[in-house]
C-alpha cells in the first residue's frame, strides 16, 4: 500500500510538470500599458527665439497589442492616453481685445517663469516589431508609428518683478500630430516624438508668420507594462 502511494504520488508529479510544460499562452500579448518621460524642445522656432530652464511631458496610456504574424513577434498597437506638457520660453503672450498678442523677450533675466503648460488627449499608432515569445520577456523592440493629440486645456503663466498673470485656451491647433518612434530592450526604452503640425493656429500667424511654423519635438524614455 505504502509503495502504491508513492507511485501514485510520482505519476502525479510527472503528468502534473508535463501539462504546465505545455501550458505556453500562444495567443500572449505585449506591452499594453505605456508610461513615458521626454524632455521638450521646439523646432522651426524664429532666431531670436530660445528655451530656458528644463521643459519636460509625462505621458501614459493603453494600448492593444495586436499581433499580425503566427509567432506574435510583428504587428500592430492602437491606443489612447494623456499628456501633459510644459515648454519654458522667451516668446510671452497677451491678450489685446478678443486677440492673442506675442512679444520676444530679449532679456532673459527680465522674467523669472514665462511657459505654457499643454494638457493632450493621445491615441498612439504603431507598428510593431520584437523578439519576444510567450516564455521571453526581456526582448529588444522598435515600434514605429503616428500619435494624434486633441489639446483640451492650455495655460500660459508668466511671472516678473513687474507683473504675474495666468492666460488659458491659447492659440494652438487642437489637433496635433507626429511621427513616434520607441525601441530598446527589455526595461529601457528610447522614445522619440516628432511634430508634423503647426502648434500655433492660422489666426494667430497671420500677424506673426516668423512662428507659423513652430513644431514640438520630445526626446526620452518610454517602459511598457504587460
Amino acid at each position: 500500500m505504502h509503495k502504491t502511494i508513492i507511485l501514485f504520488y510520482a505519476l502525479f508529479f510527472v503528468i502534473s510538470s508535463f501539462s504546465q510544460s505545455k501550458e505556453i499562452d500562444d495567443k500572449y500579448r505585449e506591452d499594453q500599458i505605456y508610461f513615458g518621460f521626454y524632455y521638450n524642445s521646439l523646432i522651426d522656432d524664429p532666431s531670436d527665439f530660445s528655451q530656458n530652464k528644463f521643459s519636460s511631458s509625462i505621458n501614459f496610456g493603453f494600448i492593444r497589442d495586436l499581433p499580425l504574424n503566427s509567432n506574435r513577434d510583428f504587428g500592430l498597437g492602437l491606443g489612447l492616453g494623456l499628456s501633459t506638457s510644459s515648454y519654458n520660453h522667451n516668446l510671452k503672450l497677451s491678450v489685446d481685445g478678443n486677440d492673442f498678442t506675442g512679444m520676444i523677450i530679449e532679456d532673459s533675466d527680465s522674467f523669472s517663469k514665462n511657459k505654457w503648460v499643454i494638457n493632450e488627449l493621445e491615441m498612439p499608432f504603431e507598428i510593431r516589431w520584437r523578439t519576444s515569445s510567450a516564455e521571453n520577456y526581456k526582448f529588444w523592440r522598435v515600434y514605429f508609428g503616428v500619435k494624434t493629440t486633441y489639446i483640451f486645456a492650455s495655460k500660459f503663466k508668466h511671472e516678473s518683478s513687474i507683473e504675474n498673470y495666468d492666460l488659458k485656451s491659447l492659440p494652438f491647433n487642437k489637433i496635433q500630430s507626429g511621427f513616434t518612434l520607441n525601441a530598446g530592450n527589455n526595461t529601457w526604452n528610447l522614445a522619440l516624438y516628432l511634430g508634423l503640425n503647426p502648434l500655433f493656429n492660422d489666426k494667430f500667424t497671420v500677424k506673426y508668420q516668423e512662428l507659423k511654423n513652430l513644431k514640438q519635438f520630445k526626446l526620452g524614455l518610454i517602459f511598457y507594462i504587460l
